[in-house]
């Protein structure tokens, strides 16, 4: 299977390599909540950054409307390639989570992703102006 998971403190990490289809989600999140250390709602990090993710449009509402009345998640943070068409499909995605009241984000850099997770501001971590122009 293309998906791999860990449960680390509050934290459900995924990882994505190669090819990954809907029904190879689904079968994750079956194996995930049968899991005895799957605490729900649960904060998510998914790292498609080696992965090729083609979900067909009509499947992510049902993917998201699942996801919002089964409440796993907290937030969902995805890191994908920018540029890429899987980047797309995490945005894609996000756009759909946020319509349901999912708190959804993609970036492009596992630190920044974590940040969010953790509750810091992206704009929190830029260092301030020291003058140089």
């Amino acid at each position: 299977m293309p998906l791999s998971y860990l449960f680390k403190d509050d934290l459900l990490l995924f990882k994505a390599r190669g090819e990954v289809t809907v029904n190879e989600f689904y079968l994750a999140w079956d194996k995930i909540k049968a899991d005895p250390s799957f605490q729900r709602p649960i904060d998510t990090l998914i790292d498609l950054r080696d992965a090729q993710v083609d979900v067909p449009g009509q499947e992510f509402e049902g993917i998201v409307y699942r996801l919002k009345h089964e409440h796993y998640f907290n937030k969902m943070a995805f890191v994908a390639d920018r540029g890429s068409f899987t980047y797309a499909m995490g945005r894609m995605f996000c756009i759909n989570a946020e319509y349901v009241g999912c708190c959804s984000e993609i970036f492009h850099r596992m630190a920044d992703a974590m940040a969010w997770l953790n509750g810091e501001s992206i704009d929190d971590r830029i260092p301030p102006d020291n003058g140089v122009s």
